[in-house]
This record gives C-alpha cells, sequence and structure tokens, in this order.
C-alpha cells in the first residue's frame, strides 16, 4: 500500500489552540507550567473548529517507540536515514463549551527528546508497523462521517512522530500558544 507523508514543525510557534484572547496575555511566574506525569490530565484547553470552540482535557497516556525499519516502506532511504517513529497516544475529553466539529486534538501536541523536539509526522494512510489500537484520524473508525464531539465525549487518539533513531521520548507536550509555556508531561 503506498503512503503519502508530510512532515510539520511542533514547536511552540506552530501551535493553533490559541484563543485570540490568550494570545495577549503576558506570562507571569504563577503561569509557569510543572512537568506532569504521563496519564495525568492537564488542565480543560480551548479549541475552536468551523467558529465553535470547547472545553478538552488532554491526557497523554502512552508512547509506543518504532524502529527506523519501519519507514523503509516510504521508499525514501536518504529522507528517513537515522530517523525512527513513535506513536503519542492521548486521551482527548469535551468537557464544556459549544459542540465542536472535527476538534484538532493532536494539532499541538508534541514530543521533546534530550536533542531536541521531535517533528509531527503527517501520513496519508497508514504505516504497516502502526500499533493495532492507535486511533489515526481524531479517533473516527470511518472516514468521512461527521464528527461533532459534544460535552462529555472523549476519544482515545494516537499520532506518530519523528524522532533521531537513538533518542527515547523524554516528554510530551501541549502548546498553549505563543506567550504560555507548553504543557509537559514526563515519559519514563
Amino acid at each position: 500500500m503506498a503512503v503519502g507523508v508530510v512532515t510539520v514543525c511542533t514547536t511552540t510557534a506552530c501551535g493553533t489552540g490559541a484563543t485570540d484572547a490568550s494570545k495577549g496575555a503576558r506570562p507571569s511566574a504563577t503561569q509557569a507550567a510543572k512537568t506532569l506525569k504521563l496519564g495525568r490530565p492537564g488542565p480543560a484547553q480551548e479549541i475552536t473548529r468551523y467558529k465553535k470552540t470547547g472545553k478538552f482535557v488532554i491526557t497523554p497516556t502512552k508512547v509506543v517507540e518504532g524502529k527506523p525499519k519501519d519507514l523503509d516502506e516510504l521508499d525514501e532511504p536518504d529522507k528517513y536515514a537515522g530517523k525512527k517513529v513513535v506513536w503519542v497516544y492521548v486521551n482527548a475529553k469535551h468537557v464544556g463549551g459549544d459542540a465542536v466539529k472535527e476538534p484538532t486534538v493532536m494539532s499541538d501536541v508534541g514530543v521533546e527528546t534530550p536533542t531536541g523536539p521531535g517533528t509531527k509526522f503527517i501520513l496519508i494512510g497508514a504505516l504497516s508497523s502502526t500499533p493495532k489500537d492507535c486511533n489515526l484520524f481524531n479517533g473516527v473508525k470511518e472516514l468521512g462521517t461527521e464528527d461533532v464531539w459534544k460535552k462529555g465525549e472523549e476519544r482515545n487518539v494516537c499520532d506518530p512522530y519523528l524522532i533521531p533513531a537513538e533518542a527515547k521520548v523524554n516528554k510530551v507536550t501541549y502548546s498553549q500558544g505563543f506567550y504560555k509555556e507548553p504543557l509537559k508531561w514526563s515519559v519514563k
């Protein structure tokens, strides 16, 4: 099966979940983010899509590391030399605000290694090594169906990231816009 690939940056400046009100906010000492343990929910985050804003609790639950050979099927050995794919699993729960169609709960999620941030890895399709329990596409089982999240609904989603082949993910992050430190979860 042919798989299309796009890589995008996952630094704080690439975040999209910040609301207009938080963009003008200045950080303070009390806003300094502490590192949470994987599996602990973060504070509610606003996600706006199609002019509707909902509040979502984002909880990274696990990271699964692939092997460098998992990328061989992409037939671009020079492009992926020295890299491997990791899969980040997140539980997202709609806790308030508007019902939101197709909220992009993973767009502000990232990974850090001791050598720097990983790169979001957007696949058109899936690798044969994609874990069976990885719900790509915002947890929607059937593409083309309308996906509206209402208060109380939650989904387990999973996205791939590229990191150096010898590295380990030590933190999962969630960008809170340009002026707030990202939320961080320790991976051990």
